[in-house]
């Protein structure tokens, strides 16, 4: 399910870790109610929004119903924007910025959904399991951990597709069997 709570807020010049740090609901809280339909959202939550935002109640859950049957995706426009999406596997999001060469070397280093079965078919199945144990034994002796790690789970997880120099869609593979 699309992340509506992120979009609004995102809308609204605000995020989940300010809302939490000016209101009396936790980060943990509002990371579980973006993963929900607004239409399911507690009271609490959307009153807490509309004390931040300055809208009613009513005018916030009538512009995330919109955002929720629309096209509209989040825009991560930084490092730790992106980096949450991806570690809470949102759906479908679009990183937009300065990161074209980042996305072009992970969408290089990544086999498309035909060489991976051929690749797993032609050693039995082990072949993911010896691809998985040398990139981590890779990983653990370069300077730039993180980020590899990172690459190495948006391979294993999205689908990315380069808009254009400065937007790239990632969309989970599950979502495209």
């Amino acid at each position: 399910m699309k992340n509506v709570l992120d979009i609004y807020l995102k809308e609204n010049g605000t995020n989940r870790t300010q809302l939490a740090e000016k209101t009396n609901i936790s980060e943990k809280a509002l990371a579980k109610t973006s993963k929900r339909d607004p239409e399911d959202y507690s009271a609490d939550i959307v009153v807490a929004i509309s004390q931040e935002i300055g809208a009613t109640p009513g005018e916030i859950l009538d512009r995330m119903l919109v955002i929720r049957d629309s096209d509209m995706l989040y825009h991560a426009t930084n490092f730790e924007e992106f980096k949450q999406k991806v570690d809470e596997q949102e759906d479908e999001f679009i990183l937009e910025g300065d990161f074209y060469d980042f996305v072009k070397n992970i969408k290089a280093s990544t086999l498309s959904e035909r060489e991976t079965i051929g690749f797993n078919y032609g050693s039995n199945g082990w072949g993911d399991f010896a691809a998985f144990a040398l990139r981590r034994v890779k990983n653990s002796m370069s300077n730039e951990k993180e980020s590899k790690n990172l690459q190495q789970k948006i391979s294993k997880l999205y689908n990315i597709k380069i808009l254009n120099k400065k937007e790239s869609l990632f969309r989970l593979r599950q979502l495209d069997y």
